[in-house]
């Protein structure tokens, strides 16, 4: 269920209505997690029970990494459970039509073999995640929950199911354990998350037909057009995913619960890192606590750590998708990383980069990233790039695509500031709030497209 439609403003709606008037704190608990199933099977009721024997398996291995001695045990397990899940659905059709493919080329004929054709179910990708991590983290010392309805709602609850955030158990849990009464306040923080986070989605799908002509036939297109295109998707991807979590965090806060930011105006980043650390927050910091430390992090040498910030960012690719593009991007960001570091520790003190060209070389890096993303192949990908290098339709159109490419990222950038301009000129709480946030609804929904997009992120 797409959140920036009808449907799921009128679901929010009934469950906001049915949650609150429930007398008892149990009562709430089951009824969101039987509200959570049902928003998972409205896109294929075949998966829940499935879904429901993983949740189940998961809170065991739980109990079972709590218990001396047996956490090791209780970790292999999850590991297998949950990433051997995510490699059928998500990677096992890839492999095999890569097998198929080596096959014909080989033996010069059709492999006695075929995909089978999987359907990735929704949400498997944060889902497994999210309950590795809390397998991971009690076998470390967290505190097991030892009641299966607060460990259900925990995985299973709607606003952050489909595309995260990557929940930990001691930033959900206890919240679970001790919910609060229902406060006006819930409402006034809330509001903003869901009009801002609609405007945002609306914004990205009216930039996406532009992105998809673009990658779907760029040799018709001119460097300046090209540059454009993957402006669209670069700014498509930020606000739909950026709106996703909004409306996410909003419904949650509906609901009387918190959820973890995931976005913190990332392309206002100077550096590399400093992106990571602001892009996709809880897949990073997942990434570095569960990939990066368990590969050793930096504690075994310079070219050690160079090599596991590598492999940290091309599993991080791979998580992506099933694609040799995800993992390209992945490895591009790697190397981004190692520069990065290799900067700072051996330059960095002496040469001082000024900070708007600091911006301009981490911004175009993270624009060059996202055409591996985007692109259906590796050699589409690099054909885009060929041709937005190399001037097709004159160098002063390049020049001027360019220089628009720049204005646009800055002003983005400084949204935060605007925000805070708007705050002074509309304290929180007065008429003018209100009335600020009602004309952003009416934009957004004037701005939705005749077709809804599906977030982009629905597909991981």
């Amino acid at each position: 269920m797409n959140f920036a439609t009808l449907a799921y403003a009128g679901f929010l709606l009934t469950v906001i209505v049915i949650h609150w008037l429930l007398p008892r704190t149990i009562l709430r608990r089951w009824f969101l997690i039987l509200a959570s199933l049902a928003f998972f099977g409205t896109w294929n009721w075949i998966y829940v029970p499935g879904f429901v024997a993983l949740v189940v398996a998961n809170f065991g291995l739980g109990l079972l990494a709590a218990r001396p001695g047996r956490e090791r045990l209780a970790v292999s397990l999850a590991i297998l459970a949950n990433l051997g899940i995510l490699c059928v659905f998500k990677y096992a059709d890839w492999v095999v039509g890569s097998a198929a493919s080596l096959w014909l080329r080989l033996a010069g004929g059709p492999a006695p073999f075929e995909a089978l054709g999987i359907i990735l179910p929704l949400a498997v990708s944060f889902v497994t995640f999210t309950q590795l991590a809390y397998v991971i983290d009690t076998a470390r010392g967290a505190r097991p929950e030892r009641q299966f309805s607060r460990y259900a709602l925990f995985v299973t609850f709607f606003p952050h199911l489909i595309a995260g955030p990557i929940m930990r158990g001691h930033e959900f849990l206890p919240q679970v354990r001790h919910p609060r009464p229902f406060r006006v306040e819930f409402i006034r923080l809330a509001l903003p998350l869901l009009v801002v986070g609609l405007l945002k989605k609306t914004v990205g799908d009216g930039l996406a037909p532009v992105a998809d002509r673009v990658f779907a036939d760029p040799a018709s297109f001119s460097t300046p057009a090209l540059w454009v295109g993957v402006l669209a998707f670069t700014f498509q991807i930020l606000l739909d995913f950026s709106g996703y979590t909004d409306m996410a965090l909003g419904s949650a806060q509906l609901l009387g619960y918190q959820l973890p930011r995931n976005f913190n105006w990332p392309y206002r980043s100077l550096s590399i890192q400093e992106f990571w650390r602001r892009w996709h927050m809880t897949l990073s910091r997942w990434l570095r606590d569960y990939v990066y430390i368990s590969l050793g992090g930096n504690r075994q040498g310079t070219i050690r750590t160079y090599v596991n910030l590598f492999l940290t960012m091309l599993i991080g690719g791979l998580w992506h998708g099933a694609n040799l593009t995800f993992i390209a991007w992945g490895g591009w960001h790697g190397a981004g990383l190692v520069i990065h570091r290799y900067w700072s520790t051996h330059a960095g003190r002496r040469i001082r980069i000024p900070p708007p060209v600091a911006w301009a070389t981490t911004f175009l890096f993270v624009v060059v990233g996202w055409v591996f993303f985007r692109a259906g192949s590796i050699e589409g990908a690099l054909a885009i790039l060929a041709r937005m290098i190399v001037p097709h339709g004159g160098a002063q159109s390049l020049a001027l695509a360019l220089a628009g490419l720049l204005a646009l990222g800055f002003a983005l950038g400084q949204w935060p500031r605007l925000q805070e301009t708007l705050r002074r000129l509309a304290p929180d709480g007065t008429y003018r709030r209100y009335a600020a946030y009602g004309l952003l609804l009416v934009a957004a929904v004037a701005l939705v497209p005749a077709q809804t997009v599906a977030f982009i992120y629905f597909q991981f």
